[in-house]
């Protein structure tokens, strides 16, 4: 069993790929203005397209009660583990395309398979809409007669805002939980009001304050930002299952994941928390370049074994 602390420190090894990188980041940030959302999604899929070239699997697009998804490895009357992936993009961009490769290698690293769905974006679709998609998707595969012992809910950014989220509700309505969670620098506080926005606001080449807040504003619609289905870190972590959560040490989003580790370890909750130095906005999405991207999604994929049933 993993205890309930914070568990490992990881050591940037990668120097000048990551300068280089980062340099490419903070470029992109500031192009980012320039761009309308439009424009900021089709970027968004291109940079997929480009990054599927380095993990390859089988996939199958399906529907779900009307949801575009995918399936990625074995159908799910074959898989012994399976992922349910969500996807990150502010809420406002992403799809199965735009993390297919991550997705892939989770999947290979777990033994697993895995589900992507294509939830509705703010802001056309602003909350619960998102979230609502998520519960519709997870309902089908319980439907299916899919065990939610052989299942984990894994997301990254705004994604691991949904994982977290989505698990909160299932509790409260009494449905069955999956066997982990894994989160990838997860947004849970749309507030935007740690301190780590300041502090880590020149580290950060990826995220500011002025950005995430319009995005968060656009998901919340009418809602307030500090309501707990829409920033997770204010909700119930009682009953949670064991938590993988990744954060780098360079993020705005530092303080907000250190806070979940907190507020589930004192709820009663397994936490294992990976902090990478000198590491960005979810990191492991860009392992064809970092050997720090691989590693976290092998040690995703040993968290996901542990505790993943295979009965």
């Amino acid at each position: 069993m993993i205890e309930k602390r914070f568990v490992l420190k990881k050591e940037v090894r990668s120097y000048w790929r990551l300068i280089i990188l980062r340099r490419l980041f903070r470029f992109g940030r500031w192009a980012h203005r320039l761009f309308n959302l439009k424009q900021a999604r089709l970027y968004f899929k291109l940079v997929g397209h480009f990054f599927s070239w380095w993990e390859k699997g089988a996939s199958k697009k399906i529907m779900i009660n009307g949801l575009e998804a995918e399936i990625f490895g074995q159908s799910l009357d074959k898989a012994r583990r399976l992922i349910f992936y969500l996807h990150g993009g502010a809420f406002v961009s992403g799809s199965s395309l735009t993390h297919r490769h991550l997705v892939l290698r989770l999947a290979k690293e777990a033994v697993a398979s895995a589900l992507v769905i294509n939830y509705r974006l703010a802001p056309e679709f602003p909350f619960p809409a998102p979230l609502e998609d998520c519960f519709r998707a997870y309902r089908w595969l319980l439907e299916k007669e899919y065990q939610s012992a052989r299942l984990a809910i894994a997301g990254d950014s705004a994604g691991g805002n949904l994982a977290v989220a989505l698990t909160q509700k299932l509790i409260k309505e009494g449905y069955p939980l999956p066997a982990c969670l894994i989160l990838f620098s997860p947004w849970v506080d749309l507030s935007c009001s740690s301190p780590s926005y300041e502090e880590r606001s020149r580290r950060d080449p990826m995220i500011s304050r002025p950005l995430a807040l319009e995005r968060a504003k656009w998901y919340a619609g009418s809602k307030t930002l500090n309501n707990p289905e829409i920033s997770p870190l204010f909700g119930d972590f009682t009953n949670f299952p064991p938590l993988l959560i990744f954060i780098g040490s360079e993020e705005v989003l530092y303080d907000e994941a250190l806070a979940l580790a907190q507020k589930a370890i004192a709820a009663g909750v397994e936490v294992q928390l990976l902090e990478w130095r000198g590491m960005f906005h979810v990191w492991p999405y860009f392992f064809p370049f970092l050997p720090e991207g691989r590693e976290a999604c092998r040690l995703a994929g040993d968290f996901l074994r542990l505790y993943l049933s295979k009965n």
